[in-house]
């Protein structure tokens, strides 16, 4: 039994020596330990949500806090009920950033139309949009936000069914940088 638990150990060691001079030459060429990699995976605080994390389930009250405006709290981005991390890009999405008014928020009807500068257009209400837009301009966002490197789904929202005047159009706009 010694023996085997001295070649595990030996076994570990090897790994974790060869481990640390990946990272030690990585860092000499690149000046990076992963090799110049910057997707989710060298994100510390992803590695911690996938260890240790659980799907966040949030109200849209309880999505609000997440905008940006808290020191060291995540950012987080809702698209038709599902919740994306967005914090390694906060200098977009944060305080001051071009897609701000996306953060804390669910904006699907913002993600379909294009207005994002009306708050009344910044709400998960699709009610008087074109099913096939919806379908084409929601599913390209979701691909964008699910397949970025940068960003992950953290867990959903929940939505009231909308009430009230179906918000009023507006001219299609595009969004900055586009």
């Amino acid at each position: 039994m010694t023996r085997a638990f001295t070649t595990t150990l030996d076994t570990l060691r090897v790994i974790g020596g060869l481990l640390l001079a990946n990272a030690l030459l990585s860092w000499w060429f690149t000046g990076s330990p992963t090799w110049g990699y910057n997707g989710k995976w060298a994100d510390t605080r992803y590695l911690r949500y996938r260890a240790f994390g659980s799907p966040v389930h949030l109200t849209l009250g309880e999505l609000a806090k997440f905008d940006g405006s808290t020191p060291g709290s995540p950012i987080y981005v809702s698209i038709n009920g599902s919740i994306y991390d967005v914090t390694s890009s906060a200098r977009i999405y944060g305080p001051g950033g071009p897609y701000h008014a996306f953060s804390g928020k669910d904006s699907a009807r913002a993600f379909v139309t294009g207005c994002y500068e009306k708050e009344d257009e910044l709400t998960h209400d699709l009610r008087g949009l074109d099913e096939e837009e919806i379908e084409e301009q929601l599913g390209g966002w979701i691909r964008f936000f699910s397949n970025n490197p940068r960003y992950w789904l953290v867990g959903t929202v929940d939505l009231p069914v909308p009430t009230g005047d179906i918000p009023s159009p507006c001219e299609h706009q595009r969004y900055p940088g586009h």
